[in-house]
């Protein structure tokens, strides 16, 4: 029986990918996701960042840059990324942007910068959830004749969680290496499916009997600290959710007190109009009314709001913070 490191993990990640002993892997790998064919195919890759691809026991997020060498000795750099990150999609467009300026040295000519492609796989979340396919390419088209002029950065994403194929169920290439990441670490045998040699030296290079002892151990404190970041970063998000439902919630009650207040300066108005019997005293009672209906709704909305956010607030934060943001004294809160 085998047991196969997980290679969602970032030390697993880095010696699938990362080493300089099988290139062939990165190299099958990359030319399938990407879908290269003829001139296209990868032929030859370096690592950039050797650095980067040491084990780190700081178990920070994986960034293998591998520049690559097609048929036609054409050049380009692929970035290869293993993460959980909030606003994910934002932040490839950084990653990529700035793997394609930080080419560019001062006094160099531009037909040196070679184009950058941001390839992303997620493992415990959708980047796009309204998007029914794992895999998404997206490159920057001409709107009008969808002409590909700019040719300087793709963004290729891979999103696990939407691959749900079982071994019995693998037909393609692509199918067998997101099987590879995603359920290979359940697996006990190398499966029957993945017969070729790149998948079986990806095998190889995931088998725990391969690995030293130091390698392990920093496997394994590396994954207890990247599930610990993923759930925190999950928490966060779900308080921000309750944060944002806090506010509109108040941000309603404060504008449903201004109406009240409103109405309430109309009918005096009205009344005070009445009673003079007179069209200008009615209108001037009305306008003197609507004002201060005003006054006290906007009055009484604004501290309803507060007190709702504050009601929300106190649950996670300490009073004297909660008195800080809404601007309501200690006192008042603890009457809540």
């Amino acid at each position: 029986m085998i047991e196969f490191m997980d290679p969602k993990y970032d030390t697993a990640f880095k010696k699938l990918f990362g080493a300089h002993n099988h290139k062939n892997i990165t190299i099958a790998f990359l030319n399938t996701i990407l879908e290269y064919k003829g001139d296209e195919l990868i032929v030859s890759i370096r690592f950039l960042n050797n650095e980067q691809q040491a084990l780190d026991i700081g178990g920070k997020k994986t960034i293998l840059d591998v520049h690559c060498t097609d048929k036609k000795g054409r050049q380009f750099i692929i970035e290869m990324q293993n993460a959980y990150e909030a606003s994910f999609d934002k932040r490839l467009f950084i990653y990529g942007t700035k793997t394609y300026a930080e080419q560019f040295k001062q006094g160099a000519a531009y037909t040196t910068l070679k184009p950058v492609i941001v390839l992303a796989i997620t493992k415990g979340f959708s980047v796009f959830p309204k998007k029914k396919s794992y895999k998404s390419i997206h490159k920057m088209l001409d709107v009008k004749s969808h002409e590909h002029d700019f040719q300087g950065l793709t963004l290729a994403l891979v999103e696990l969680p939407k691959f749900h194929k079982t071994e019995a169920q693998l037909v393609t290439d692509e199918d067998k290496w997101l099987f590879l990441l995603k359920e290979i670490n359940n697996c006990h045998t190398v499966p029957a499916t993945l017969n070729k040699a790149e998948f079986a030296d990806a095998c190889q290079a995931l088998n725990k009997m391969t690995w030293s002892t130091q390698d392990v151990a920093v496997y394994e404190k590396n994954m207890l600290k990247e599930q610990a970041t993923e759930a925190t970063q999950k928490e966060l998000e779900e308080k921000r959710e309750e944060l944002d439902a806090a506010i509109k919630k108040a941000t309603e009650a404060e504008a449903k007190g201004m109406e009240k207040g409103m109405e309430k300066g109309m009918e005096k108005g009205m009344e005070k109009g009445i009673e003079q019997g007179m069209e200008k005293g009615m209108e001037k009672g009305m306008e003197k009314g609507i004002e201060q209906g005003k006054v006290e709704g906007i009055a009484e909305g604004e501290r309803n709001a507060k007190l709702a956010l504050a009601k929300t607030l106190l649950a996670e934060l300490p009073i004297e913070k909660v008195a800080l943001i809404t601007g309501l004294s200690v006192i008042a809160l603890k009457k809540l």
